[in-house]
């Protein structure tokens, strides 16, 4: 029976460390969170924009693929937002409602973000079968997630750069 050389067991052993303290760094998430938020921002706010042409254009061929558009993107940003959740929990270090500032962008995050997988949930249920009342429900709920959204982003950027 051959045993680990001590050279190799000591290697995995910091190996194993240095991933520990990666995972417990505040810069790396840091890092990860500020890159990991925006693309759910951007892509809600596209999805939004295209919804509305999509609801307002005279030709159907065009509000067919503008709609087409803001579905994917909308479904895009859902896919990508929990990696924004977790990385913002590891960086509060598990709290989930704070004080203060941090208490402020979870006020509004937390809807947010409900709100959005609802968003996609909905429209992968009914993709364009709703009707036109229904469209405008939900163009309406959209937009107030969207303000949900950037009002959370405000008070995440006051946190880092407003000091």
């Amino acid at each position: 029976m051959s045993r680990t050389p001590t050279a190799l067991r000591s290697w995995m052993q910091n190996s194993a460390e240095l991933h520990l303290r990666l995972l417990m760094n505040q810069v790396f998430w840091a890092r990860m969170h500020g890159g990991a938020t925006h693309f759910p921002i951007a892509l809600l706010l596209v999805s939004v924009l295209f919804d509305l042409a999509g609801f307002w254009w005279r030709d159907e061929l065009r509000r067919y693929e503008f709609r087409a558009f803001a579905f994917y993107s909308l479904l895009i940003a859902a896919a990508a937002s929990p990696a924004a959740v977790i990385s913002g929990i590891a960086l509060s270090k598990g709290v989930l409602l704070g004080t203060g500032m941090l208490a402020l962008h979870h006020y509004f995050i937390w809807p947010a973000f409900g709100l959005l997988i609802g968003l996609a949930v909905w429209r992968l249920v009914t993709r364009e079968n709703a009707s036109r009342q229904a469209r405008g429900c939900y163009l309406a709920l959209a937009s107030v997630t969207l303000v949900a959204m950037m009002t959370a982003g405000y008070w995440g950027g006051e946190m880092l750069i407003g000091r």
